[in-house]
Parts: C-alpha cells; sequence; structure tokens
C-alpha cells in the first residue's frame, strides 16, 4: 500500500524531471547557436561512444560518466563562463543587448558571491550542521554475539603514493649527460629516499576519516569491531603486470596505513575496491558482509565527511532497506571545513572552552579557496538531486 510520504517523493521526482527537461530544452534551443548545437550532439555521441568502449555498457556506468560530466559544466565557475561566452557572442554580432547585459550582471554577481568567505563559510557551517543533527556519537548496544562494523568511506582519503618493492631492485642507471632542452630529465632517487617514500602515508584534506575510523576501532574493542574500507581505483592510474584490480585500488593503500601506521591488525580489515561512488559503496559493502556471513546486529557504524553525510546516510539505509535488511546507521562524520555556530555550543561549552571564529575582514575579499568551496558544495546538491531522482536516497527520513 503506498503510503502520502511515497505519492509524495514520487510527484517530487516527476517534478525535478520537468525542470531538469526545461533547463535543458532552454539551453539546447535558446541560448545555444545552432552550429555549436549540432557540433555538440556530434561530441556526445563520440563521448558516449567512447565511454561505453572503456567502461563497459550503459548499465556497467555510462549514466554515471555522463552526470559526472554534467557535473563539471553545470559547476559555478562553469555556469558562469558559460554565461560571459554568451554575453562576448552576441557583443562580437550585434552589441550588447539587454539580455546580455543581464547575463553578464548575473555572471560577475554570481562570481562575486561564490568567491566571498563570508557566503561559503555560511553555506558550509549550515550543512555541516546537518551532518551534527543526523550523528549518532554514543555507541547503541549490539544484540548477543554481533559484532560492530565501522564502514571507512575511503575515497580521496589519500593520495597515489610510492609502495615497498616487491620485485628485485633496478640495476643502477647508467651516467646520462646533461641534457641541453629545456625539460631536463629527473636525476634518480637514492634507495635511502625511495625507502623514505615508501614509509609515508600520503594522505589528502579528507585524510582524517582514516584517523577517525581507528579512534573508533579502539573505543569499540570489547566488540570485536571490524573496519569495512570502501573505496575504488585512482584515477589515471594504470595497472602493471602482475597486479590486480584490489592490490592496485585505494582501498589497499588505506588498509596498509591502518595496519603498519595506526596499529589495526589484518584479520579485522575488510576490503571494498570497486567502489567510487556513494551508491556503488552501499551495495558492496552489503554483498560483502552477506558473502563473509558477518554478524553485524543490523548497525552500520558509518565514517565519511561531514559535507556529504546525509546522502550517505540516506544512501546505505535504502540500500540496505531495498533487500529487506533495514540497519541502523550511526552516522559518524568528520572532516569539518567549519567550527559549529556559537549559539550551538552554547548549551555545552561557556568561557574558554566556546572556540569560535570572528568575522574579519578578509572575509568579504574574494578569494580561490572560497570558489573552491562554494564549488563542492554547489556538486554535492547535484549529487543529491542525482540521487534522488535515481531513487537511491528518500530524503524523508521515518521519525
Amino acid at each position: 500500500m503506498l503510503l502520502v510520504t511515497d505519492v509524495f517523493l514520487l510527484l517530487t521526482q516527476v517534478l525535478l524531471w520537468i525542470l531538469v527537461a526545461l533547463a535543458a530544452r532552454f539551453i539546447l534551443l535558446q541560448a545555444l547557436p545552432k552550429a555549436f548545437l549540432g557540433s555538440l550532439v556530434l561530441v556526445l555521441l563520440v563521448v558516449v561512444t567512447a565511454l561505453t568502449f572503456f567502461s563497459g555498457t550503459p548499465q556497467a556506468g555510462v549514466l554515471g560518466e555522463i552526470w559526472n560530466l554534467i557535473s563539471v559544466i553545470f559547476n559555478p565557475l562553469a555556469v558562469i563562463l558559460i554565461l560571459l561566452g554568451i554575453v562576448w557572442r552576441d557583443a562580437d554580432k550585434k552589441g550588447l543587448t539587454n539580455t546580455s547585459k543581464w547575463f553578464l550582471r548575473v555572471g560577475v554577481i554570481a562570481l562575486l558571491l561564490m568567491s566571498m568567505p563570508l557566503v561559503s563559510n555560511f553555506l558550509l557551517q549550515r550543512t555541516e550542521s546537518e551532518a551534527l543533527q543526523i550523528a549518532r556519537a554514543e555507541s547503541v548496544a549490539l544484540p548477543a554475539g554481533a559484532r560492530r562494523v565501522i564502514v571507512l568511506m575511503g575515497q580521496d582519503t589519500t593520495r597515489l603514493q610510492v609502495r615497498p618493492r616487491i620485485e628485485d631492485a633496478p640495476e643502477p642507471p647508467k651516467p646520462r649527460k646533461a641534457g641541453s632542452g629545456i625539460l631536463k630529465p629527473a636525476p634518480p632517487l637514492k634507495e635511502s629516499t625511495y625507502t623514505m617514500l615508501t614509509q609515508q602515508a600520503q594522505l589528502t584534506e579528507h585524510g582524517d576519516r582514516i584517523l577517525y575510523a581507528a579512534k573508533l576501532f579502539e573505543q569499540e574493542g570489547g566488540s570485536a569491531p571490524l573496519i569495512v574500507v570502501t573505496a575504488g581505483q585512482y584515477p589515471g592510474r594504470p595497472r602493471k603486470s602482475g597486479e590486480t584490480r584490489e592490490s592496485a585500488s585505494a582501498a589497499r593503500d588505506i588498509s596498509r596505513i591502518l595496519q603498519t601506521q595506526l596499529g589495526i591488525p589484518g584479520d579485522r580489515i575488510l576490503e571494498d575496491s570497486n567502489s567510487s561512488t556513494v551508491q556503488a559503496s552501499a551495495a558492496n559493502v552489503r554483498k560483502l558482509l552477506d558473502k563473509q556471513e558477518i554478524n553485524y546486529g543490523a548497525q552500520l557504524m558509518l565514517v565519511t565527511s561531514a559535507l556529504e553525510a546525509s546522502r550517505t546516510n540516506l544512501t546505505f539505509q535504502n540500500e540496505f532497506a531495498s533487500n529487506g535488511q533495514p540497519i541502523a546507521v550511526l552516522s559518524r562524520p568528520t572532516d569539518f571545513y567549519m567550527l559549529p555556530a556559537k549559539e550551538a555550543l552554547s548549551a555545552r561549552a561557556k568561557g574558554a572552552d566556546v572556540i569560535e571564529r570572528r568575522l574579519a575582514l578578509r572575509d568579504f575579499l574574494p578569494s580561490v579557496d572560497s570558489l573552491e568551496m562554494s564549488t563542492r558544495l554547489f556538486n554535492e546538491t547535484l549529487t543529491s538531486m542525482y540521487y534522488f531522482l535515481r531513487g537511491w536516497v528518500r530524503p524523508i527520513r521515518p521519525q
């Protein structure tokens, strides 16, 4: 039997698809010249063919690849450049029309707002406050015989890094003459330098997810906890002869960091090496737990960035529920950019314990960092909308 919320969600999805179609119609028929439109169709056909060749059939991920392309085109900076490009085109042909002037004003104002720290910081704080609202910081008792499972969303937490050798070292290179060109060849590494690189953990700004997962593992020691590391392949990293998909993945690097630098036993780590998106992680983690016959007590502790915590939480709930395995997601967001608002902290801390950031002149001055943060927020909004349209999330939470 359909619930009122189901009907509401269905109608909302239909209306969103209509809005997407109307926006696409305007861009294709009004803003773009016919010659460019014809070229665009040809390019899209070539791109779809190429993506099908490299990524498999459409069911294997071409839809996601195309959406990634759309997300890039419609990030704030790209939208502003498109508006300015339309103004440029009109100025060359017939001078600045009223429409062109309107586009120019919108583009400049949007660029100013999106690159202003005051705006990006406010939007980030509001988004991250939602992650705090859904966080389940208290431990929930597990049923008898169940193990605590900590899911570490590891995509984009590590960079490409030099690994310890598994083959014999090559012969020392022969001395070469100094290059005479502009780009001289890089000098060979010393053995000690190579060893130093293999001992380092190359983390991104999202790497605190790894540290937090290890801390949670330590806190949950009495429940024989497991860490499930879910991450995909590094973009642009080719597999070498003898490497498997698993050994070349980011998940393997994260597992190695957990073991060698954070002291997590290898038999307490499970790896999912095939997930570069949140939806893929939810589906593959469910399959991995079923395959390993892990009794997780219908609970998962989920470690991810605050910016995407809400979408990740909803995706995991929906994925497990749609397969007849409803779970309680204990959301543990980390990787915060902003402090909570002062009024939110005042109930728990006072005086010197209240850490806050005062408004400064630089908050009104445009910066590249703020434009990047605004872009991330915009992309997260687009991705959440895409997940909703695909039916992967249900934004109405059960009470």
